[in-house]
């Protein structure tokens, strides 16, 4: 909560001095402006990016949204999943946080979910899919820097991005924050009738007096 409030404060100087915020070079001299750490440069443009796709991604239907969920939270010693076309897939045999993710995905109404070892492949199936109409929206967990450059790169797509980040990243063992993950998942869903159950599985009972 406070690395957010922080980025947000600083995102709030950027937009004051009026500084060209449109690619992530552009962020790194406007942080230089103001005396701040160009190592937040990603993270800021990503958090931009976020907030602007936001509405957009909100009004496209779950079974047209696709979940990019890279290979690193994979328990490698012990996944016993098989790489396909377009990724790895998940047998949700409970050594890894990705089977939890897609069980609760799918309860929500997707019905499309990528585990790639990089962004070659992520490239590869938006633009296999995206001109058919397959996926019309994208949520992606990765490391910030990856997360950066898809935002950049694949805005030519013309389609509603939303980024969660590594909490650890690195090629293996990454860390992800579920909660946070299921929240992005939830945009747009907030009192609709046919996910009303899906959107309260997480929820704590109320204490009986």
């Amino acid at each position: 909560m406070v690395i957010l409030m922080s980025l947000d404060n600083t995102i709030a100087k950027l937009f004051a001095i009026g500084a060209d915020l449109s690619t992530r070079n552009a962020v790194r001299i406007a942080l230089s402006l103001i005396s701040e750490d160009e190592d937040l440069a990603d993270q800021i443009y990503v958090a931009i990016k976020n907030k602007a796709y936001k509405e957009d991604f909100a009004k496209i239907p779950v079974e047209y949204r696709a979940i990019f969920i890279p290979q690193c939270l994979r328990n490698i010693k012990e996944c016993p999943a098989e790489f396909g076309k377009y990724g790895w897939k998940c047998t949700k045999c409970g050594k890894c946080v990705i089977g939890d993710i897609i069980e609760y995905g799918e309860k929500l109404g997707y019905k499309q979910f990528y585990i790639t070892p990089g962004g070659s492949l992520v490239k590869k199936i938006l633009k296999e899919k995206v001109p058919k109409g397959e996926i019309k929206a994208a949520l992606g967990i990765a490391c910030w820097p990856e997360l950066a450059e898809a935002e950049e790169k694949l805005s030519i797509l013309k389609i509603p991005l939303q980024a969660v980040p590594l909490l650890k990243a690195g090629c293996i063992n990454t860390i992800v924050d579920i909660e946070h993950v299921k929240e992005v998942m939830k945009i747009g869903l907030e009192g609709k009738h046919a996910s009303s159950k899906a959107l309260h599985l997480d929820a704590k009972p109320n204490p009986v007096p």
